[in-house]
């Protein structure tokens, strides 16, 4: 005997003057304007099939349309506009997409991805580690590392060949090598006449890599083809969670250092590039999206004077916090390792070693953070359709 399915409760819609109103079964409702739900039809007159972009000329659509007809049925919302207006073939929306798209803020802020910060105690190499072999051929292990780096910060290839180089290799694993005045890759060893102070045997306090630039590298990787010298542990610190830990301790400091922006600079033979910024980014609605903290390349510190003590005390504070041992992830590179970070996110550091008892040598590229997040969206949406409204 067959089962009978109740029929599927369309969500009740109101029609009115500049907006149309969808009240979903459950009680939430969000209003859609009319030019909203105009422009952003997808059929083929307005959008295009295979771009997916939009190519109806938008600035010909009366900022005052409205809709000749409105239908509800189970699959979505269906409007019809004028025929004096710009070519359509009518307008089809999903319930889910416009439910996903609801354009009131407690909308907006209910379905906004949050960064929780970690401290050293919550996370391991073993937990974020995926093998080089897997990550090179297999997607859905690409995918788990690039999963890691989306949540923490961070991940880590572990197996990588040293007898080459290979950190590109994996970096075009993932997108495009984003090239930087270190030009495509870097080595990170220790020299005579060093151009940076990673170049260095000395310890690095956790920073940043390039705060001078306007651009900040987005994601960085680090693979260690040597290591057998005495020191040189490495630290990473969640910029997020420091930042987080500060405001809380110390509102007034944390808004001066996420509203008021300093001077980062490098100079070397080869280049000199500057940069103004603010130590702390947050976004629109108060949250902490990354840092910019570099004690070596900071300044000079161009704000007011009477502002430069509160500045340089909330620094310190913010430092003091990232040099706390409960929030550091320290590990010591082992030969094969390569580690990829948010580098808006994450600061790194070293421990210093002494460079006469062996060789130390890293080597590191960057790649873009939307086109990392990019290609972690294609992996996950593998299998879906990506043009439904």
């Amino acid at each position: 005997m067959g089962c009978d399915h109740p029929p599927a409760r369309v969500p009740r819609v109101e029609t009115r003057t500049d907006c149309v109103q969808v009240t979903w079964p459950d009680g939430h409702a969000g209003r859609f304007p009319h030019f909203w739900l105009r422009e952003n039809c997808p059929c083929p007159q307005c959008t295009h099939p295979e771009a997916w972009e939009r190519i109806v000329d938008f600035m010909t659509i009366p900022l005052n349309v409205r809709p000749d007809a409105v239908e509800a049925d189970a699959v979505g919302l269906r409007l019809t506009w004028p025929s004096g207006d710009v070519p359509c073939d009518g307008t089809r929306y999903s319930w889910d997409w416009l439910d996903s798209h609801r354009l009131e803020r407690d909308a907006r802020l209910a379905r906004k991805r949050r960064i929780r910060g970690w401290t050293g105690s919550t996370i391991s190499k073993d937990s974020l580690a995926v093998p080089y072999d897997a990550v090179m051929v297999g997607d859905d292990d690409l995918e788990r590392l690039l999963a890691h780096v989306d949540s923490a910060g961070l991940g880590f290839v572990v197996g990588v060949p040293t007898d080459r180089l290979v950190v590109t290799e994996i970096a075009e694993r993932i997108a495009f090598v984003e090239e930087s005045h270190f030009g495509r890759h870097f080595d990170v060893v220790s020299k005579v006449d060093p151009e940076n102070l990673a170049y260095t045997p000395n310890a690095l306090q956790p920073h940043n890599d390039l705060p001078s630039r306007q651009h900040l590298p987005g994601v960085q990787l680090l693979h260690c083809r040597r290591n057998d010298v005495a020191g040189g542990d490495n630290v990473f610190v969640d910029g997020i969670a420091v930042a987080c830990r500060l405001r809380e301790q110390n509102p007034a400091a944390f808004d001066l250092l996420s509203r008021r922006p300093v001077m980062f600079r490098s100079v070397a033979a080869d280049w000199e590039i500057a940069n103004r910024a603010t130590i702390i980014a947050v976004d629109e609605d108060g949250d902490v999206v990354g840092t910019r903290v570099h004690p070596a390349l900071l300044g000079p510190v161009d704000i007011e004077p009477d502002e430069q003590p509160a500045f340089y005390s909330a620094h310190r504070e913010l430092l003091s916090i990232a040099l706390e041992a409960e929030m550091q992830f320290s590990f010591r590179f082992e030969e094969g390792d390569c580690v990829i970070f948010d580098n808006a996110r994450i600061l790194h550091a070293r421990t210093a070693f002494d460079a006469t008892t062996g060789y130390r040598h890293l080597q590191g590229c960057y790649v873009g953070r939307d086109d990392l997040k990019s290609r972690l969206q294609l992996l996950r949406r593998r299998g879906t359709e990506y043009r439904i409204r």
